[in-house]
């Protein structure tokens, strides 16, 4: 009887442990915005992990005239194993041309199915544009991250000139600005409304307080909310 009184109190015991919500936590997974500006070229980012593992990440990158795209990359056990890039590219004679990529690694890191479509023709994806897709995806998570430990994030809404609206349906009633704009921009954020996107921290979550860091876009408020790219099928 106390050799099945011991076995019934274990497993309610270890049954508790398992389903403590500390470790529901844990395998949670989590998911973090960035972007940066880097020339003519206007970045934004998201990455999703799970317990330091990499699973997803997106960006979609515009380049003013040269074109734009977005890509979706996948790991499986911090192995970048697929990427899927489509978007806009500049060419000589036609203007902007539409174009896809689609690359599978192995475990190795070996491209093992490589898909190149450039206005409705195929080629061959050249060694440096397999490489590009690890060597992007890394500089991704080593952004986004660094981003994250400084309480930096991705933000996109409409501004009033008084209330910031966000596309994840958060409202925030003041704005503050740690970068030195110019005039043109600093009138507009005060009288139109307007589309922004930015890198930002909430400087106080109560009375819904947002600080930026880096402006990305000012537009006016017919611009719709970029949503992250999902361009591998589950």
């Amino acid at each position: 009887m106390k050799r099945i009184l011991s076995t019934l109190l274990l497993s309610a015991f270890l049954f508790g442990c398992s389903s403590s919500p500390s470790d529901e936590q844990r395998i949670k997974s989590v998911t973090l915005t960035g972007g940066q500006i880097q020339g003519d070229a206007t970045s934004y980012y998201w990455y999703t992990r799970r317990l330091q593992q990499s699973l997803t990440a997106s960006d979609y990158v515009t380049m003013g005239d040269y074109g734009w795209y977005k890509t979706t990359y996948r790991w499986e056990k911090n192995v970048l194993v697929e990427a899927v890039r489509e978007g806009e590219m500049l060419d000589n004679t036609d203007g902007l041309i539409p174009y896809m990529m689609h690359v599978r690694y192995n475990g190795n890191g070996e491209a093992v199915y490589q898909r190149y479509r450039k206005d409705g023709r195929i080629f061959p994806l050249m060694p440096n544009q397999l490489a590009q897709f690890q060597d992007q995806s890394k500089y991704l998570i080593t952004k986004v991250e660094g981003l994250d430990k400084e309480g930096v994030a991705l933000y996109q809404g409409e501004w009033d000139g008084e209330t910031f609206y966000s596309c994840d349906g958060q409202q925030y009633d003041q704005l503050e600005f740690n970068q030195i704009l110019p005039n043109f921009v600093v009138a507009r954020l005060s009288g139109l409304d307007s589309f922004i996107s930015f890198l930002g921290e909430e400087k106080n979550r109560d009375k819904k307080v947002l600080k930026m860091s880096e402006l990305l876009l000012l537009t006016d408020d017919s611009y719709t909310c970029v949503d992250r790219p999902e361009l591998i099928e589950e």
